[in-house]
């Protein structure tokens, strides 16, 4: 794609709300004279782990930080392989990799671009240990076939919801149905604590394993005593200050972000652009506004760029990123996937979208398309 000369974004991709009461949460917190990891820490866990309907909730600094202190604590290793997803932030697969254990890709549903539950059984072998589906974008998974298939051969169950807070399967939050489940709180999510991320679990013992591995493998009751190989994952009380507020917001930014995309279907219904959609289990939160198109990608991006809507790739097909070609995957078994990353790209659908920015982001996709069928 040509190089696009500088202007002045009208929509960026991510608009984190903070105002008034995170800042002064913050400042609180500094002023209390403990600003490392302590009670706001504790309070943020068990504010988000209650409202995702699970039992307990450890806080760390990232959510790439979160997916390798869960992979741990379920001591996948080398040798192992773990299912996922080849269409994802390559966050997902990097802590797979960091634990010497490989990640097998299964293809996505083209209706979701969520990993196809029916294609899971066939890449299961003796030395799988887990699956790693995300939720994308906001639309859950179809879960109930995962866990069946979980459970029948004693694997895993890791929910990468970094893109979801909020969203429901069937009726119910997800995050409270895998063993371990990772949020990442990152500026341009749902809510955010700036940097941030955090496992959920209903199971007591595997959150007390996260909990040492966060924290150098050191005991909370024996200093400088390390039981385990740990990590460094410690989120702050001053980030977690900024959770606490962000959290009363989750409903409001999901109501807002579902108003946003009900309004550009509307507008676009008779484009031939593919927007997000919702199916019959799912409540979809919408992280952001992912479009495929059926020609001349770069001609629409292009285009939008010029009109100040800033955009961004499909995330990652993760198997031809050079870090992974090492593993030499069979990419004839990933096609949609494939196909997905090279007519997809998408937009901002910020809570904080304006009716005059949600119809300059309509008129300016609208005109684009008919532009680039000429």
């Amino acid at each position: 794609m040509k190089s696009l000369k500088t202007h002045k974004i009208k929509i960026p991709i991510g608009n984190p709300d903070i105002g008034k009461e995170e800042i002064q949460a913050v400042v609180e917190t500094m002023r209390s004279g403990w600003f490392t990891q302590g009670e706001k820490v504790e309070q943020f866990e068990a504010s988000f782990a209650e409202y995702c309907g699970a039992k307990h909730g450890v806080a760390v600094n990232n959510g790439t930080a979160a997916l390798h202190m869960a992979l741990a604590a379920l001591d996948i290793k080398e040798g192992d392989e773990v299912i996922t997803t080849p269409l994802s932030c390559v966050a997902t697969t990097n802590p797979i990799v960091y634990q010497n254990a490989k990640p097998v890709f299964v293809d996505v549903d083209p209706a979701t671009l969520n990993i196809d539950p029916a294609l899971i059984k066939r890449k299961i072998t003796r030395r799988t240990k887990a699956i790693l589906p995300v939720h994308l974008f906001g639309h859950p998974i179809d879960l109930d076939p995962v866990i069946e298939i979980a459970k029948k051969h004693g694997l895993y169950l890791i929910e990468d919801a970094a893109q979801a807070h909020g969203a429901k399967y069937k009726g119910k939050r997800v995050g409270s149905f895998g063993n371990i489940s990772c949020f990442s709180f990152y500026a341009d999510k749902l809510i955010t604590t700036v940097e941030g991320g955090i496992a959920l679990t209903n199971d007591e013992e595997l959150a007390d394993k996260m909990r040492l591995l966060r924290s150098f493998g050191m005991s909370k009751h024996e200093k400088f005593q390390h039981s385990v190989l740990g990590y460094n994952y410690k989120m702050s009380d001053i980030h977690a200050a900024i959770g606490l507020v962000q959290i009363r917001k989750l409903d409001h930014n999901i109501e807002s972000k579902r108003h946003n995309i009900t309004y550009l279907k509307k507008r676009l219904k008779h484009t031939s652009l593919k927007l997000p959609l919702e199916l019959d289990y799912a409540f979809n939160v919408y992280y952001v506004c992912h479009i495929l198109t059926k020609k001349k990608k770069e001609k629409i991006v292009e285009h939008l760029e010029r009109k100040g809507i800033e955009t961004r790739p499909l995330l990652s097909f993760i198997p031809e990123q050079p870090p992974y070609k090492k593993y030499r995957y069979n990419l004839t078994d990933l096609r949609v996937a494939k196909d997905a990353h090279e007519r997809g790209f998408y937009v901002s659908n910020s809570p904080s979208l304006t009716e005059k920015e949600l119809d300059h982001l309509a008129s300016t996709l609208n005109k684009s398309v008919g532009d680039a069928h000429r």
